[in-house]
């Protein structure tokens, strides 16, 4: 993977979380543009790189937002680890997948949040079951138009396509 191209990326994605997501907000539920790059690394970057670069993402995405420090770096690098191996699986361009594994982020990351909210500490945030779904849901409808000019620049990050083996 190349670092300077992932840093710039990194930097959008907060950056458009910050600034355009809650503009973007439907049904008190914006869509999470730092999930979408997650989505894009883990299926694209060798597997310890992704791991690598969904959890700095994550702490990225923790050190803006005033939830608990650690929950979005915790997520997303949960969401590498299981969706690392699937870049071999599916087609990486393909819209569908896309909406997919976005979709199971933005669950993955519910269940984390909505775990911690059930925690018994003054600090806790509770959040809505409702509007953690539609805001997964509503990443996913998102993720197709964002991921894939993304994937059209795949070489800028240095991800080469999987090359076939032959077995001799």
């Amino acid at each position: 993977m190349f670092w300077p191209a992932y840093f710039i990326l990194a930097y959008l994605a907060v950056g458009i979380q910050l600034g355009v997501a809650p503009v973007l907000r439907v049904g008190g539920a914006s869509p999470n543009f730092v999930l979408m790059c997650v989505v894009f690394i883990a299926v694209n970057a060798p597997r310890e790189a992704a791991l690598l670069g969904c959890f700095a993402l994550g702490a990225m995405q923790d050190l803006v937002t005033q939830d608990t420090l650690g929950l979005y770096a915790l997520s997303y690098g949960l969401f590498a680890l299981m969706a690392g191996g699937s870049g071999q699986a599916v087609y990486r361009g393909h819209p569908l997948t896309h909406f997919a594994l976005t979709l199971g982020g933005g669950l993955l990351l519910a269940i984390v949040l909505l775990v911690h909210s059930w925690l018994p500490y003054k600090d806790a945030v509770h959040l809505s079951v409702g509007t953690m779904l539609w805001s997964a849901v509503y990443s996913a409808i998102w993720a197709p138009f964002i991921i894939w000019p993304l994937h059209r620049m795949n070489r800028s990050f240095g991800f080469h396509p999987a090359r076939r083996r032959s077995r001799v």
